[in-house]
């Protein structure tokens, strides 16, 4: 019984040291993934990045219906005061507070706080 037991426990061992391993390679790769495409020395928080994924959901919202208007009308609105879908406060950033900048030539909606 014993020869038995210790094949149990090395068993059991070499599987809690691949475990282990493995979860310092997923934490390792999960690091490195977070550091592509920062500047380098500098970081963003992830409230901040929650900010800017915010802002930028607002911003396709509003432009579904820039391209939604340009459909139904043939042409861009000249304003987004045009869009009856949109309540006044969806023409703001949700974090900011400060009004979408609008080109109407292009259709293209962008905020002065938050780049793509």
């Amino acid at each position: 019984m014993k020869k038995g037991q210790k094949a149990g426990f090395a068993g059991l061992s070499l599987i809690i040291s691949l475990l282990v391993v493995a979860l310092i390679a997923f934490l390792v790769i999960s690091y490195l993934m977070g550091q592509r495409g920062q500047a380098p020395g500098g970081s963003v928080s992830p409230i901040q990045r929650a900010k800017n994924v915010e802002c930028l959901a607002q911003i396709r919202k509003i432009e579904t219906q820039v391209q939604l208007y340009s459909v139904q009308n043939g042409q861009y609105p000249e304003s987004l005061g045009e869009l009856e879908a949109l309540k006044e406060s969806d023409l703001r950033c949700p974090v900011t507070g400060n009004a979408f900048l609008y080109d109407p030539e292009s259709g293209h909606v962008s905020c002065q706080d938050h780049r793509r």
